[in-house]
C-alpha cells in the first residue's frame, strides 16, 4: 500500500484591466512556457497601450511541492470578454486583480473587473499595484484610496520580478487560509 500524498492541483486566475501586467505575471511564475492567446489588437483604446493583447486566455502552471500543484489562468482585460473570466474562475481557489498604476482610466476598470467577480464567481481575492517604477505612477497610495471602498489586502509588485510574484501568491494564500478559520 503506498504512503505518497497525491498531487493537489489549484487553480488561481489573475485578472485586471488591458496592459495591467497579467501576462507578465504568469511568465515570471510559470515552470513552463506559458500559453498565451495574443491577437493583434483591434479596440482602438488597446492599441493605444499594445499591439498584442490576450483573447481568451494565458495558462501558466507552478509545482509548489510533490503534492500542490497551481494552474494559474490569466484573463482577457476587455469587457467583450468578459464571458471568459467567469468561465476561467470556475472551481477556482482565489484571484488576483492586477491594477495599473499608471492609469486611473485602467484602475477604474479594473473595479469594474472586480465588481463583475463578486457578483458572478465571488472568490477570495488581493490587488496588486504594478508599474510603480514607471514614471507615469500615481504612486501606491493614491491607487490604495481607489480602491477604499473594497475590504481586501493591496499590495505593490512589479510582475517582471519573481520574489514579487511569489509574495503575492503567498498573500492571496494566507487570506484563503484566514477565511477557511
Amino acid at each position: 500500500m503506498s504512503t505518497e500524498t497525491p498531487t493537489q492541483y489549484l487553480k488561481l486566475v489573475i485578472s485586471g484591466s488591458v496592459n495591467a501586467g497579467k501576462t507578465t505575471f504568469i511568465r515570471t511564475i510559470s515552470e513552463i512556457e506559458p500559453i498565451t492567446t495574443d491577437e493583434w489588437a483591434s479596440e482602438e483604446s488597446v492599441k493605444e497601450k499594445k499591439s498584442l493583447t490576450t483573447v481568451a486566455l494565458d495558462y501558466g502552471r507552478l509545482t509548489v511541492d510533490e503534492s500542490l500543484i497551481l494552474n494559474i489562468y490569466g484573463t482577457p482585460g476587455q469587457k467583450r470578454f468578459d464571458f471568459m473570466w467567469e468561465i476561467l474562475s470556475e472551481k477556482a481557489f482565489g484571484a488576483i486583480f492586477l491594477a495599473d498604476s499608471t492609469s486611473h482610466e485602467d484602475i477604474e476598470n479594473t473595479k469594474k473587473i472586480i465588481e463583475y467577480f463578486n457578483i458572478h464567481v465571488n472568490l477570495p481575492y488581493i490587488i496588486c499595484v504594478t508599474k510603480l517604477d514607471l514614471t507615469e505612477t500615481i504612486g501606491f497610495e493614491k491607487v490604495v484610496s481607489l480602491f477604499i471602498d473594497l475590504n481586501t489586502t493591496i499590495i505593490p509588485i512589479n510582475t517582471t520580478i519573481r520574489e514579487d510574484v511569489k509574495t503575492a501568491l503567498l498573500t492571496l494564500l494566507t487570506e484563503v487560509i484566514q477565511n477557511l478559520e
